[in-house]
């Protein structure tokens, strides 16, 4: 067997590979939203190349099995052959928001993709036929390797020389209201309500969280309006829904039309910071609005990979090979940075002249308990989603019981936060607002993780206020709170006057009355599950998307009074509550789509509100 086809078969693959990875870059970064980093040009180059390589070495194998060219057949086909994962995977991502159509027409749309890419194949080794016997530089291995090398050595020299932006100046800061509290909006990723011990929880203990509470108001009973976190933090800091703020699927970013909290404490003359902790609300999504420092906590990538490598298809297959079959420890640096580092990261910044001037408004995010469930002290040991997206029922137990270790260690460090705090002597003066985006599924009804359910262990989250000095001690709001509210209370705390546009309601740091709310809505769309939920203090309506992965039922009722876990629904034997709740559902829809982001009001178009009346959630 001649070894010519397989030299050539390899540097064919390694050209392929690096073409399709540096188009693929270019794609992704022109489609990114928000700034962000330079395209990762030198990253799909030198790994692209690699796997190219490895296609190009089997197809230079068959070559020369088959006496046939390997540099043709390696170009056509390893390049042909990643171009369909490439486009495929972006597509159903970008293009169809993981929500693919099921039927004859999409299996016949991808068989005529991958006959396409067959044919393209067929075509470059047909064209190319004798470029092995002439021994160009493209068909030899080392040089081939060498051209990929230089473009991505000179790609990585070039980016370093590009000096970075300035952030712009802020506006200069405008008087704040007299005795204007300083803030501190402590949100902790996938937090349960139902599993801090001042929510009644026996098999955890929270003491600081708990502490947190007895010196100021703790709500009840607060559902998010989301379950996963770039529309359930999206929410938080602009008091939308999703349906109004927009930034409801995996390619959505924040946009700029919205009005945050950081925006206006800023106008009312606050200094503001944010330190994100998980990719979803960072500034490439642009979360960063409204912040004079908004800084993301990077976690340290698989493959020596950047955050805009890791939005690319090969490194999203790569990862998900090595987690699920070659990890060995977990390392939780590769996935968030812990809250040791976040707390710390808190304290160093209380250290800055900003921090002294005041007042400031700050944004800590946590990502502790998501998953991976590590064992805690951190030796290795954890348990990830990606790795398997669907363990037994059996492991639910010991996921429970690793998901409590996560946010006792988040408490042991939020109290080393509160200790600082009352040290400088801040604590007392300070509002402290505590919430989770949203929770999280242990098997309760059948599935795990976040995203896909809007049951109440995926949006029952946690909202603590504690008050400056003055407010309300001890205090617990029972009547139904969201985490639209956050915003609004934040700023009448400041003083400062609530846009009109936002959907929430300032919740009283005192002995005041609740606002009243009969019920709360939630929405969904994630990994082609799109659902809707209205609740009440006694009642709840979920609606599924027919055919949605998760297998819901497209209508699902419950009486929470005797049936707090949802588990037994109503609907075909309650109509008079079923159609009590369709139509404050169908309230609710309009009300979410109420507004486009910024003041202007959008109406809701005949066609979607043709399909309410047919749902019966309209009359």
């Amino acid at each position: 067997m001649s070894l010519r086809p397989m030299g050539a078969g390899i540097a064919g693959g390694l050209l392929a590979g690096a073409a399709v990875g540096l188009v693929e870059a270019l794609i992704s970064w022109f489609g990114a939203h928000g700034a962000g980093e330079l395209p990762a040009i030198g990253w799909a180059l030198v790994v692209y190349g690699l796997v190219g390589a490895a296609g190009g070495l089997g197809a230079g194998v068959l070559a020369a099995l088959l006496r046939s060219d390997g540099f043709g057949l390696a170009l056509g086909g390893v390049g042909a052959a990643l171009a369909f994962v490439v486009a495929r995977f972006r597509i159903i991502r970008d293009v169809f928001l993981e929500q693919l159509p099921q039927g004859p027409l999409t299996t016949v749309l991808q068989a005529v993709g991958a006959l396409a890419a067959l044919v393209l194949a067929v075509l470059v080794w047909r064209l190319l036929r004798g470029a092995d016997a002439r021994r160009r530089w493209p068909t030899r291995p080392l040089a081939a390797a060498a051209l990929v090398a230089v473009l991505a050595l000179a790609w990585t020299l070039a980016a370093r020389m590009v000096p970075h932006a300035a952030p712009p100046a802020p506006p200069a800061r405008a008087a704040a209201p007299p005795n204007a509290p300083s803030i501190l909006l402590i949100m902790v990723d996938t937090l349960r309500a139902d599993h801090l011990s001042t929510y009644g929880y026996a098999a955890g203990r929270t003491p600081n969280i708990d502490s947190l509470a007895t010196d100021g108001v703790r709500c009840a009973h607060t559902f998010s309006q989301a379950s996963w976190t770039r529309p359930s933090v999206a929410t938080i800091l602009t008091s939308l829904y999703p349906s109004s703020h927009g930034a409801v699927h995996k390619a959505d970013m924040l946009p700029d039309r919205v009005d945050t909290v950081a925006e206006v404490l800023s106008r009312g003359g606050y200094y503001t910071a944010g330190f994100a902790d998980n990719v979803n609300v960072s500034p490439s999504f642009n979360f960063g609005q409204g912040f004079a420092d908004y800084r993301y906590l990077a976690p340290d990538l698989f493959f020596h990979a950047n955050e805009p490598a890791a939005q690319l298809t090969l490194y999203n297959g790569l990862r998900l090979v090595r987690e699920r079959f070659l990890a060995r420890r977990v390392d939780v640096h590769n996935y968030y940075q812990p809250a040791e580092v976040v707390t710390d990261t808190v304290i160093g910044w209380l250290d800055s002249p900003e921090a002294k001037q005041g007042p400031f408004f700050l944004f800590a995010h946590y990502m502790d308990p998501h998953d991976p469930y590590f064992v805690h002290p951190f030796n290795g040991e954890g348990y990830a989603r990606v790795a398997n997206p669907n363990p037994p029922a059996s492991v639910a137990d010991k996921y429970r019981q690793l998901y409590d270790g996560g946010i006792a260690y988040l408490d042991e460090h939020l109290g080393r936060l509160f200790a600082d705090l009352k040290r400088r002597g801040l604590y007392d003066k300070m509002l402290i607002v505590l919430t989770g985006d949203h929770g999280e599924e242990f098997h309760e009804h059948g599935g795990w993780w976040h995203g896909t359910t809007l049951y109440d262990e995926q949006t029952h989250v946690p909202l603590i206020l504690k008050p400056p000095s003055g407010g309300a001690r001890g205090r617990v709001i029972d009547e139904l709170t969201t985490s639209l509210d956050i915003s609004p209370t934040i700023i009448a705390s400041a003083g400062l006057a609530v846009p009109p546009v936002m959907q929430g309601h300032p919740l009283p740091l005192d002995s005041g009355t609740a606002p009243s709310r009969d019920s709360v809505f939630s929405e969904e769309d994630f990994e082609g599950n799109v659902l809707q939920s209205v609740r009440t203090p006694s009642s709840k309506l979920v609606t599924a998307n027919p055919g949605n992965p998760r297998g819901l039922q497209p209508e699902e009722l419950y009486n929470l009074k005797t049936d707090p876990g949802e588990q037994h629904s109503l609907v075909s034997t309650d109509p008079t509550l079923l159609e009590e709740l369709r139509a404050a559902l169908g309230r609710s829809y309009l009300e979410a789509r109420a507004h486009g982001g910024a003041g202007a009001q959008t109406d809701v178009d005949s066609v979607t509100k043709d399909r309410l009346r047919a749902l019966g959630y309209l009359k």
